[in-house]
């Protein structure tokens, strides 16, 4: 059976308490059709962050994300990695594939292919594939964009030469405040990371005080 989610705003301006006459209005909805969904209420601590994994809810894509935030007070910041609009996937030349360089923290396009061409600094590159174990990462700050078949990473490196299995993702860090009483919706270009089992995707933590937010992640 299919299952239907659906996400309404309505915002009105009004000079009247009852919202009557507004003087602004607009509404719109956003549907779904997810295989996938979870609702659940999380406490959100001040110290360190909450850490929230989409792994155990066997999500192949996220579709969306609903974070409310019912307290009256205190606000809950979230940080997730998004992936970078249509050009989030780099796949490997094939040939001599990619080089990993530890002195200076480098990946190189062997093939000259331009692989790197929109990558840019501060993007991540996650990688789950890399031949060299301690070169798989989900985190690999660019520090510096030598050209289209070069990039400098701040994540220590092992060398490794010719690695024609590794692929990546660009990814990019975002951050947001949850205001008390509000609602964060997040769009579906979610990273899953499945580099293990508690990737922690998205991280929560709040101002003063422990905080119970509702989520519900829409998905496949």
């Amino acid at each position: 059976m299919t299952d239907y989610a659906k996400i309404t705003l309505d915002a009105v301006v009004s000079e009247n308490a009852d919202y009557s006459n507004p003087r602004s209005k607009l509404q719109t909805t956003q549907t779904f059709t997810p295989s996938a969904y979870v609702h659940q209420k999380v406490n959100v601590l001040t110290t360190g962050f909450t850490l929230l994994d989409f792994i155990p809810y066997n999500f192949a894509s996220v579709d969306s994300i609903i974070i409310h935030n019912p307290d009256t007070v205190n606000y809950i910041s979230v940080k997730w990695f998004a992936l970078v609009h249509n050009t989030a996937t780099i796949t490997n030349p094939g040939g001599t594939g990619f080089t990993f360089t530890g002195s200076d923290g480098s990946i190189l396009d062997n093939t000259s292919g331009s692989k790197f061409t929109n990558v840019a600094v501060n993007d991540y590159l996650h990688n789950n594939n890399a031949t060299h174990s301690s070169n798989i990462s989900k985190a690999m700050l660019v520090t510096n964009v030598v050209s289209a078949h070069k990039v400098i990473v701040n994540t220590s490196l092992t060398d490794s030469a010719n690695d024609t299995a590794v692929t990546f993702t660009i990814v990019r860090e975002n951050q947001q405040r949850v205001p008390p009483g509000g609602i964060l919706t997040l769009p579906g270009n979610m990273l899953t990371d499945v580099l293990s089992g508690a990737g922690n995707e998205m991280q929560l933590i709040a101002d003063t005080k422990t905080t119970a937010c509702n989520l519900i992640f829409l998905g496949t």
